[in-house]
This record gives structure tokens, sequence and C-alpha cells, in this order.
């Protein structure tokens, strides 16, 4: 059956069936292996990048943002209204 571990010591044949080049000699890649290999690594570059530097467009963020424009509103206001008292 298919679901049984099996009685080989060690499976036959070689990873993708293809059998180890001499000793000394590299692989030859295929043609497919180049381009794959260049787009996946523009991929990670190219998402690495952009995504580090996209703009922060939470709610938090834009929240402290106006809380920080309102207490400017404030600190303007009290300044001109202690001003406009001390002049008259």
């Amino acid at each position: 059956r298919w679901t049984t571990p099996g009685h080989e010591v060690r499976p036959k044949g070689y990873p993708m069936n293809r059998t180890p080049p001499p000793p000394g000699e590299s692989r030859k890649w295929e043609d497919w292996e180049l381009p794959c290999y260049v787009t996946s690594f523009l991929t990670v570059v190219i998402l690495g990048v952009g995504l580090n530097a996209k703009p922060d467009l939470t709610l938090e963020t834009w929240a402290h943002h106006k809380a920080l424009e309102r207490l400017q509103q404030q600190e303007l206001s009290a300044a001109s209204a202690s001003a406009e008292a001390l002049s008259e």
C-alpha cells in the first residue's frame, strides 16, 4: 500500500530525477531559473522599500495630528487673549 513506509533503507533515484554532475563541475541552469531568481529578488527589494516608505495613514496618527493642531490653536487664542488683556 502507498500509505505504509515501505521496506527501502534509502530511496532510489535522485532529486528531480537528475543525475548529479561529475565531480568538479557545477550544474547547468535551466532556461527558467535566471528570470525566476531575478524577478523574485526584485520583488523582495521593491516590496521591502515600498512598504517601508509608505505614508502612515492610521487613525491614531490622524487623531494625533488633529490634537496637536487643536493645542496650537488653543495656545494661539490664549496668547492673543492675554495680549489683548495687557494692551487694555
